[in-house]
């Protein structure tokens, strides 16, 4: 693929070689969003790490976090808005490359099936292991039947009435919806015309605020969300491009889904996230021009790196930090200073145990994705 780059204050273009024609092409990349995905991480490590404590009282040390990590759950809806910007991200380089939906449909389930089956083969296998101190039936370790077994390995749970093995595995659900929302839109743009789909996805974001809370309905209950990070990505691009009307537009959707729902959170105590994940989204909207500067301080590389290997610490530090600290509480105390130390030492264990889950199982499992998918020069 020919490139010419040219650099412009903080967004970054080129031109490529698209139907015989040199097109301008922005380069979408954010680099601090890997800072977010490290935040969000950590914040719902340490939430799930009081999860059997919210209730009961500590030592004041242990409050003290526990007050930081209480909200903790707030992370995923993190993700949600950064998934929503990338996917956008990602979409838009395909249309440069001549992509297909199938080529899409290809690319998210290499991202996210394989390196998740890796994971629950793991912790079904810590479970075996940890059985007998735990004075369980073997049989407990494993999911309880044919359905449940189907249910979990194909994150189709909610639709066969099984519970989720992990806690946290109700999120990768969500997102798998996610991605049939984005093929069908997709569908439908190269059998319609792209403003359709566009206005399908902006309609199904505002329907999203009004419908009730159901896990069968979770890709339509925080659609809303990933559509405030599309429409980030999408302002950024118009702002790149000076269309100032289309920017504040997108601008005012965002608001205006989190307005709504906040709106139905006080009249119909919906207790939706959307007000948050729209709020997030102006924050990383109006960060992205230090994107660069805030990318090159030292001192928080270790955050960046944290949201790099985040879908491994995503997946494993349920299982992990809950043994530590489930066994380390049969012998502390709740109100011993000890408890912060125990919930210390289990959140090391599970980043470290997610450290190298990454790099022998993901970032292996990545690179060949992105080798698979590399196109072509044209000479």
């Amino acid at each position: 693929m020919i490139a010419i780059w040219k650099i412009s204050s903080s967004y970054y273009c080129h031109y490529k070689l698209y139907n015989g024609y040199f097109m301008k092409f922005w380069n979408p990349q954010y680099k601090t969003l890997d800072h977010w995905r490290g935040i969000a991480a950590l914040w719902v490590m340490i939430f799930h790490g009081f999860g059997t404590t919210f209730n009961k009282p500590l030592h004041p040390l242990a409050e003290l976090v526990k007050l930081v990590a209480a909200p903790g759950w707030l992370g995923v809806h993190l993700f949600f808005v950064i998934s929503g910007y990338c996917i956008a991200a990602n979409l838009y380089k395909l249309s440069f490359e001549d992509g297909s939906l199938w080529t899409f449909i290809k690319n998210r389930f290499w991202r996210l099936m394989p390196t998740y089956w890796l994971a629950l083969i793991m912790t079904i296998i810590l479970n075996l292991i940890s059985s007998p101190f735990n004075k369980t039936n073997l049989l407990d370790s494993f999911p309880s039947s044919l359905q449940s077994w189907l249910g979990n390995l194909l994150l189709i749970q909610p639709y066969l009435n099984v519970p989720f093995y992990v806690v946290v595995y109700w999120s990768l659900v969500v997102e798998l919806g996610f991605y049939i929302i984005i093929a069908s839109l997709l569908a439908i743009r190269t059998s319609i015309n792209q403003n359709f789909a566009l206005f399908i996805a902006i309609s199904l974001g505002l329907a999203s605020v009004f419908i009730p809370a159901d896990p069968r309905l979770g890709l339509l209950n925080y659609w809303g969300e990933f559509l405030c990070g599309s429409l980030v990505f999408i302002a950024l691009w118009a702002s790149n491009r000076n269309h100032i009307y289309q920017r504040n537009l997108c601008l005012i959707l965002i608001i205006l889904l989190g307005s709504l729902g906040e709106y139905m959170n006080v009249t119909h105590n919906q207790q939706n996230q959307i007000l948050f994940s729209s709020i997030f989204s102006i924050i990383i909207y109006f960060l992205y021009k230090l994107d660069k500067h805030i990318d090159s301080l030292y001192f928080i590389q270790w955050l960046k790196f944290t949201g790099v290997m985040s879908y491994s610490l995503y997946l494993l530090h349920v299982p992990f930090q809950g043994r530590v600290i489930n066994l380390g509480s049969r012998f502390i105390p709740l109100d011993s200073p000890m408890m912060l130390l125990l919930q210390i030492f289990g959140w090391a264990v599970a980043i470290s145990v997610s450290f190298m889950f990454y790099r022998l199982i993901e970032k292996p499992l990545s690179d060949w994705r992105h080798q698979r998918t590399i196109t072509k020069p044209i000479s």
